[in-house]
């Protein structure tokens, strides 16, 4: 599960001119959006830590250290986990079994979700395909269910549908081959240097959110900032539902 560091939402203030000619000057183009899961849609610091402690103090191990937490929040779990534990099978495996095992639901209370995330999934539903890619695994579902959030994604992609996490490319490459787009027609919003990473390594637009120490096209301090994509055609709604069913 990835961390974020804990943020407290932003006070909307107006689009600057430049975010708003930037994203104005993409919108013909773009045919989905595409968002990572920790940090953007949610901020999971205060849940990931409680996991990952949880997870060392099954096995006797201290709790996380501050540069530990910044790795988990970019990583996948399997890349924590070897973190945590190192690579030797008969460490990482045990460790790895035991997360397979836990409720996940029990950390969803320390979750909060991002300021306005309902109001611009919907929005971008209204114009776009809307996917998502995320480095964590099985938890995934469950915890956008439980902030009723599965409903606006016609994809989502985690670690463990792909050989690779980010920031490889694996995952806006399957995204990609499923709704029969560029990178050129893809916006993705990330919050880390794995998803800066994963931007470059596959070609799409990146908007960085509440990071503005990331190489971004544009960076984002709250989700108003949006709203210039959403003056756009239906063709591109059409598109996502009739040609590419959800998985």
């Amino acid at each position: 599960m990835p961390v974020t560091s804990p943020v407290r939402p932003a006070t909307p203030t107006p689009t600057s001119p430049g975010v708003h000619e930037i994203l104005a000057g993409i919108r013909a183009r773009l045919k989905v959006i595409a968002f990572d899961c920790d940090g953007v849609l949610f901020d999971s610091k205060t849940a990931n830590i409680r996991f990952y402690d949880q997870v060392l103090r099954h096995f006797g191990q201290p709790d996380l250290r501050p540069d530990q937490e910044e790795f988990v929040h970019m990583h996948s779990a399997r890349e924590s986990l070897e973190l945590l534990f190192g690579r030797a099978p008969e460490h990482l495996e045990p460790a790895w079994d035991y997360c397979s095992q836990m409720d996940f639901r029990q950390f969803d209370r320390y979750l909060s979700i991002e300021p306005g995330i309902h109001q611009v999934l919907e929005a971008c539903r209204g114009c776009y395909a809307v996917a998502l890619a995320t480095n964590r695994t099985i938890s995934t579902r469950g915890v956008l269910e439980h902030f009723g959030l599965l409903r606006y994604f016609d994809a989502i992609v985690t670690a463990a549908d792909v050989a690779r996490p980010k920031p490889l490319p694996d995952m806006m490459l399957r995204i990609m081959e499923r709704f029969a787009v560029g990178p050129e027609e893809i916006l993705f919003i990330g919050d880390s240097r794995v998803d800066a990473e994963f931007a470059v390594n596959t070609g799409v637009h990146f908007a960085a959110y509440k990071n503005p120490s990331l190489t971004a096209l544009v960076h984002l301090d709250h989700f108003q900032q949006l709203r210039p994509l959403f003056a756009c055609p239906d063709r591109a709604r059409t598109m996502a539902h009739a040609e590419h069913p959800r998985i």
